[in-house]
């Protein structure tokens, strides 16, 4: 009967969970759509309306590009130079046929493109030369005071163009052009001679942009880099001041876009700036037009919030009694490890998360169970490790030599010596029991090692030097005890004791990353490529007799530090070995 009672307790709380979901889900549509809806539909027209600025803009650059390339065919022209050089030497014979003929040539060009207005040779000793020999220059207008004469030479690469503008140079002809010039140099001398001005139909350009139209009543136009309009659909109305444009803002959206409000209206303008004309082009879409649809989305928001919230009740009736069985069945199955069986596999039958969790469950019980085991394993290998680090700590070789050492000494009369050594051997001793503490500082590691290598060096006399740079900073850190000793006892009786000639042991430590790294090197008889790798593999020495004290070495380093800890070792026969040790960098508590 408790069982029908939790089905059902589990079906009305799904229910109320979704139908609460699908209610927050529908209100959430409703409060949202008109700004998804809106958000959705300025990306689309954004992309679009970019993908055909961006088209435009390629035309453009190429239909000037190509009529840049008639005027380079013009300036290049044989007559022409032949025409410039002869002006520059102030020769007149000749020039007056030079120039028919090349009246000729620009007004064949004349002809075959008709898109251009006309074409000029404006020479810097004033002639003027036009693609039309009857045509009259304006008498009240100088050539070479024009803006297009003058910027000619601001770009050597390609032509400067000008905005939408008036032509006044012949008389009684007044055409709106865009002017594209260049310079006129000489090839033999290089110098200026004067400028080329071809200006092209403002037809030409008004028919390629007037053919696009963004939304109902949405357009492109176009400035140049001053921000003078170079077309516009409305451009009168623009210079009458009766329509406003954010020419200035628009530009600095360079290719980008920025909505403003414009006149009253909501306007997204879309910008592309070419890098080879230094144009502008600017498509303006009114935002109000991209919402026409925006009722006909939400009503179906509406209709499909209510589809899915009564699909939703009906499979919830039909989810939670899968659900309920899988979940009895693992709550079982868990009561049974809290009275700690530990030996049962948790399986249930469901082909959902239900499944997923009871393989988790089965499988944290099996981690606590190899858990519990390895603390157990590593509880008694911690023990023997504690027991074997408690044997090496008293050596007693090490012991009866110096011990011999001191007699001999006192036997010598080298009495301040014998003190001396009675005194270090006392301070190694106490520094190796360390109260108890497996875990010492670095400072205390290395004033343990120096006591060892102070007795050896005084026992070897001439035979042993040593040198110990450790940096400072790495003093209050932790480091294990007994750590550095048995790989330096290492190195003198199986490095340096069969060497000939005086033996050097340097031990280094410095700070790498967040690691304490301790190098011991010694120039001793080195290791063989085999003897190493069979170091490498079991940890210890290659003569055999000091491979006890480094295998302890590190394996305490595995057991207090973990994987961050490492040995390593690089040797050479004949010149040397040396042993690296890392350790995380954690300092002590209380330093």
């Amino acid at each position: 009967m408790s069982l029908d009672v939790k089905i059902h307790s589990i079906q009305t709380s799904m229910i109320l969970a979704f139908a609460v979901l699908i209610v927050f889900t529908i209100v959430t549509l409703g409060v949202f759509s008109y700004y998804m809806v809106g958000e959705s539909l300025t990306r689309n027209t954004k992309e679009n309306t970019f993908q055909v600025v961006g088209q435009l803009n390629r035309v453009i650059e190429d239909y000037i590009s190509y009529m840049d390339d008639i005027a380079l065919v013009v300036t290049g022209a044989g007559d022409v130079q032949a025409h410039l050089e002869a002006t520059s030497r102030g020769m007149r014979e000749g020039t007056q046929a030079l120039r028919q003929r090349i009246s000729g040539f620009l007004q064949s060009i004349m002809s075959v493109r008709k898109d251009i207005e006309s074409i000029f040779l404006a020479l810097d000793d004033g002639t003027v030369i036009t693609a039309d020999p009857e045509a009259q220059l304006n008498p009240a207008v100088d050539a070479r005071s024009q803006e297009w004469y003058s910027n000619s030479s601001l770009n050597t690469v390609r032509a400067s163009l000008s905005s939408a503008h008036v032509q006044h140079l012949l008389k009684d002809r007044y055409p709106w052009v865009i002017s594209l010039s260049r310079e006129l140099r000489d090839t033999r001398s290089n110098l200026r001679r004067g400028a080329l001005l071809v200006d092209l139909n403002y037809g030409i350009i008004e028919k390629l942009c007037s053919s696009i139209q963004l939304g109902k009543s949405g357009y492109v136009f176009i400035v140049n880099a001053e921000g003078d309009i170079v077309y516009h659909p409305r451009q009168q109305l623009i210079y009458s001041n009766l329509k406003t444009e954010l020419i200035p803002e628009a530009m600095r959206a360079e290719n980008g876009t920025l909505t403003a409000l414009v006149d009253g209206r909501e306007v997204l303008y879309t910008v592309k700036t070419s890098s080879y004309t230094g144009w502008t082009i600017v498509g303006v879409s009114y935002v109000n037009e991209l919402f026409s649809n925006r009722s006909q989305l939400e009503y179906y928001f509406v209709m499909i919030g209510l589809l899915c919230f009564v699909t939703a009740a009906i499979i919830s009736l039909f989810i939670s009694q899968r659900i309920s069985r899988p979940i009895q069945s693992l709550r079982g199955l868990m009561q049974e490890v809290e009275r700690g069986n530990f030996d049962i596999d948790i399986r249930v039958n469901a082909a959902n998360e239900v499944a997923d969790l009871a393989r988790d469950c089965d499988i944290a019980v099996k981690k606590v169970r190899d858990l519990m085991r390895q603390i157990k394993e590593e509880h008694e290998l911690k023990q023997k490790q504690e027991l074997k680090a408690l044997q090496a700590q008293i050596n007693p070789h090490f012991l009866y030599n110096t011990l011999d050492s001191i007699i001999w000494m006192i036997e010598c009369g080298q009495n301040d010596e014998a003190v001396l050594m009675t005194s270090t051997l006392a301070r190694f001793f106490r520094l190796g029991i360390s109260r108890g503490m497996e875990i010492i500082t670095v400072k205390d590691e290395i004033e343990h090692l120096s006591c060892y290598l102070t007795i050896q060096t005084m026992r070897y006399k001439n035979t042993l030097d040593y040198r110990i740079d450790v940096d400072p900073a790495m003093h209050p850190y932790r480091s294990l005890k007994l750590m550095l000793q048995p790989i330096v006892e290492n190195a003198i009786y199986h490095g340096l004791k069969n060497r000939e000639g005086p033996g050097m042991i340097t031990v280094t430590g410095r700070m790498d990353d967040g690691k304490l790294v301790f190098s011991v090197c010694d120039n001793g008889v080195g290791m063989s490529e085999e003897e190493l790798r069979r170091v490498e593999s079991e940890g210890g020495s290659a003569k055999g007799t000091g491979g006890v004290g480094i295998r302890n070495v590190r394996d305490r380093m595995q057991l207090y530090f973990g994987s961050d800890s490492s040995v390593t070792y690089d040797s050479r026969e004949n010149i040397g070995t040396t042993v690296t040790l890392v350790l995380p960098a954690v300092r002590q508590e209380g330093e």
